[in-house]
């Protein structure tokens, strides 16, 4: 008897040992479950507040230097200031890129800052050409720093909030329509100020502007369905090097992923929560090295974009700015380009690797389209184009002209002056629809 209790209690012991060793595990595991979330979200939150206070910082440099230009009038400085502006206004919508929005929330100010960055960049080239300023262009720019100066006072009053607070949490928080921190963005622009209208307007710079997502008509995923798709894309990446960050709710719903490559690169990725399709891949790179071509980069962007379930691009744009490739490719059907459904593409030339991604715009309007068979042959169509250009290559493309408009037209690539042009025709009734210049940069070049 005294045997068995004893033997009772050595078990009793053991087992109390077994599940004190158990919970002390559960505990520790919890923890470091609890401490890896916490780093991920610091992660995620540490990006935001690096690029929120990117804008602050470029909103009001454009705005001090907008006031320059008026106080200045014409001169030899006024062309560097409105290049300068032209490049803060860029970055800004960079940074807002960047941030967890609702586009379609803010979607006045992203087109009033995009037009800014072309506007001045047009007129610090008209300058540089030794061209003056017209009076309703100088009226034009008192008036952009005048609303400049609200959206600067707004964005500076609106910062104590960000800073004391958690743009990560804010994003997660659903008002209504968008998340709180867009709803915070939509107050930057007052209903006291009306932004000038200005004559300049990007190529097809608002073919993303307020339109409902077209291609996503996919059934919702988990993170865990989300993270094995980018098992496909990327190669040189290991499933325990994926850390899911968390999930954006803005125009596109995504799930948010850092991934590490063999080479210990950090990516950052967004895939839609319909389909599991990448939206963004973003990656710091800083190597001017270019061991690849541009060539090269074209075949390393067409390639990986298929791997990223787009079919059928071709290069329509590509650029080379230091050691990357920027690389803009559309989706031909029988044989039309379809710029609407531009994906952006840039390629690191040191490496050969892609850093830079983006799809919103074929999400958004990759569509099947019936397309009218054009009135006009392509000889009938050079016909329209000004005598003075020479016209180097023809072919057929749908073209975004304005918000809802999608426009059937032979694009012409011609030359004039040592100049590249791109005349678009209306392929139905001969119309002149757009004539976009090729203009060369410090920061490459640019169509306009």
């Amino acid at each position: 008897m005294e045997k068995t209790l004893k033997r009772n209690n050595i078990i009793l012991i053991v087992l109390s040992s077994i599940l004190a060793i158990l919970l002390v595990t559960f505990v520790v595991l919890y923890s470091i479950s609890m401490s890896t979330q916490n780093n991920l979200k610091v992660d995620l939150e540490n990006i935001y507040q690096r690029n929120y206070s990117e804008l602050v910082d470029n909103i009001n440099n454009s705005e001090i230097k907008l006031s320059k230009v008026s106080a200045l009038g014409e001169n030899s400085y006024t062309r560097a200031l409105l290049s300068d502006i032209s490049k803060n206004t860029a970055q800004a919508t960079t940074n807002l890129s960047a941030l967890p929005i609702s586009i379609n929330g803010i979607s006045e100010t992203i087109k009033f800052i995009n037009q800014v960055s072309g506007y001045t960049q047009t007129l610090s080239e008209k300058l540089d050409r030794g061209e003056s300023l017209t009076q309703d262009e100088v009226d034009t720019l008192r008036q952009l720093r005048e609303a400049f100066t609200v959206l600067k006072d707004n964005i500076n009053e609106m910062s104590n909030k960000i800073y004391n607070g958690n743009i990560h949490d804010f994003s997660m928080s659903i008002d209504g329509d968008f998340n709180k921190f867009t709803m915070m963005l939509k107050n930057l622009k007052s209903k006291d100020v009306d932004y000038p209208a200005m004559i300049y307007d990007g190529p097809f710079s608002d073919s993303m502007v307020n339109k409902e997502i077209k291609n996503l008509n996919f059934a919702k995923v988990t993170n865990d369905v989300a993270r094995q798709s980018l098992l496909n894309i990327f190669k040189n990446v290991h499933e325990n090097s994926i850390s899911y960050l968390g999930e954006t709710n803005g125009h596109f719903k995504t799930f948010d992923f850092k991934l590490s490559t063999i080479s210990n690169d950090a990516m950052y990725v967004q895939v839609t929560q319909n389909g599991a399709k990448l939206l963004t891949l973003s990656v710091g790179d800083y190597d001017d090295t270019q061991n690849y071509s541009l060539n090269d980069a074209i075949d390393i962007a067409i390639n990986f974009t298929t791997l990223s379930s787009i079919a059928n691009t071709e290069c329509v744009w590509s650029d080379v700015v230091g050691g990357d490739a920027y690389i803009n490719l559309a989706p031909v059907e029988n044989n039309i380009i379809l710029y609407p459904d531009l994906v952006k593409v840039k390629v690191d030339l040191s490496t050969g690797n892609v850093v830079g991604f983006e799809a919103s715009s074929y999400y958004t309007n990759h569509t099947k389209r019936s397309i009218a068979t054009p009135s006009l042959s392509s000889d009938t169509a050079k016909q329209y184009v000004p005598d003075e250009l020479y016209i180097k290559e023809t072919r057929l493309c749908l073209a975004p002209l304005d918000y809802n408009r999608e426009i059937l037209c032979y694009e012409n690539i011609c030359t004039y002056d040592a100049s590249t042009y791109y005349v678009y025709v209306n392929a139905q009734d001969g119309e002149v629809e757009n004539i976009l210049k090729v203009v060369e940069t410090e920061n490459g070049n640019l169509l306009m």
